[in-house]
């Protein structure tokens, strides 16, 4: 009878595994919007469902004598997934922040690595004999050996250069935001950027694990006492980076309000002197009379809305007449209205906080950086200022 043997590495990597496959069908049983993103993650998932699989079929000498019984053919399967998660991460990332995102032709080029890696192991495994293959796997010598190393270092530094073009989407989300929305605060994706350099750290160390391995190889002399504090530690940092991205799943992910990735806002030939001045007219109207601006929760939409005009319209009038992106037009009308109350220094003054609210900003830290950006001194400077000229 054979017995499986399982340490508590192996506990941990099962554990792993079955907490990916969970949170995948869960979210595929709750995605009724079928939600572009959320099937990247989804795909995601299920390849961090795969590597410790792999893992712990490979390099746990009981799973691998159970399924050498099977077949050799089984093995490697799972490896395919170091190919994978990369782009999956960074479309999942893309296609959560932009709603103008859709699945093109070219983006099928991001499957050549996983392609060139199958070719690879076609010659290196899967065509050679049944008992070469037994014994490459038994041994372990296929994973010391060349060109498979190569290939698998390809694979761990394909998928931090995924992890780190994320942060260039992230960039250029923030950017975007400033053409659509007056209050940021509602944006910010800093639990976003957390989870980015979780998987940064955690691909940039399997990195190392390779890049030792290949060293090493270069000298024909691998420390397998270094090699295998490393590999376990990658383990354990994976367990809790994908708990964190579980965690923040539930938490944040729902509230990010998505952009256009390519923005049609940002002003390319209009010339200040094309712009129809009954569009600036109608835009100082309801800034000025309605006080538009006092809106906490306004967008570029719902200007537009308001002053029944095209939103791409809107933002090039905005650009090319104030020379500001949306965010800094709000807000310069915010700030000339606050300016008005700290000057008023009477017993009816208003307090600084009463003051931020009542222009429509809804952080204090926001409206405070905002005005000694545009004043070069804070709001309670400036109230000080006012009062010693009077």
């Amino acid at each position: 009878m054979n017995i499986i043997l399982f340490n508590f590495h192996d506990v941990l990597m099962v554990l792993t595994a079955f907490e990916c496959m969970l949170f995948a069908i869960l979210l595929a049983a709750t995605n009724k919007e079928k939600a572009l993103s959320t099937w990247f993650l989804i795909g995601f998932l299920v390849c961090h469902f795969m590597i410790p699989l792999h893992e712990l079929t490979f390099w746990g000498s009981q799973f691998r004598i159970w399924l050498l019984e099977k077949s050799p053919n089984f093995f490697f399967v799972g490896s395919y997934a170091y190919f994978l998660d990369g782009p999956l991460l960074y479309f999942f990332v893309r296609t959560m922040l932009f709603k103008d995102f859709s699945l093109r032709k070219n983006h099928w080029l991001h499957l050549i690595p996983v392609v060139l890696y199958f070719v690879g192991m076609l010659f290196m495994f899967y065509l050679k004999d049944y008992s070469t293959k037994h014994l490459l796997v038994k041994s372990q010598h296929i994973a010391y050996s060349f060109p498979y190393l190569y290939f698998e270092a390809a694979g761990r530094y394909i998928r931090l250069v995924y992890a780190l073009f994320c942060f260039s989407l992230v960039f250029n989300y923030s950017k975007q935001l400033q053409h659509v929305y007056a209050n940021l605060k509602m944006s910010d994706v800093t639990w976003l950027k957390i989870m980015l350099v979780c998987f940064v750290a955690l691909f940039a160390w399997d990195c190392g694990l390779l890049t030792i391995k290949l060293f090493e190889l270069s000298k024909d002399n691998f420390d397998l006492d270094l090699l295998n504090v490393v590999g376990l530690s990658s383990y354990y940092l994976n367990f809790m980076v994908i708990n964190l991205l579980v965690f923040l799943k539930f938490i944040f992910f729902s509230s990010v309000p998505a952009v256009n990735e390519v923005s049609t806002f940002e002003l390319k030939e209009t010339k200040p002197d094309l712009v129809d001045l009954r569009v600036i007219a109608d835009i100082e109207r309801v800034m000025l009379d309605k006080k538009y601006y006092a809106n906490p929760d306004i967008t570029l939409d719902k200007l537009a809305a308001e002053v029944k005009l095209h939103p791409r319209k809107l933002s090039v009038a905005i650009k090319s007449h104030y020379h500001l992106n949306f965010y800094e037009f709000i807000n310069s009308y915010r700030i000339k209205e606050a300016k008005r109350f700290l000057e008023d220094t009477g017993p009816s003054s208003k307090s600084i906080t009463d003051v931020y609210f009542e222009v429509g900003f809804n952080s204090k830290s926001v409206f405070n950086s905002f005005f000694k950006r545009t004043e070069g001194m804070t709001p309670s400077q400036y109230r000080e200022k006012s009062m010693s000229r009077k």
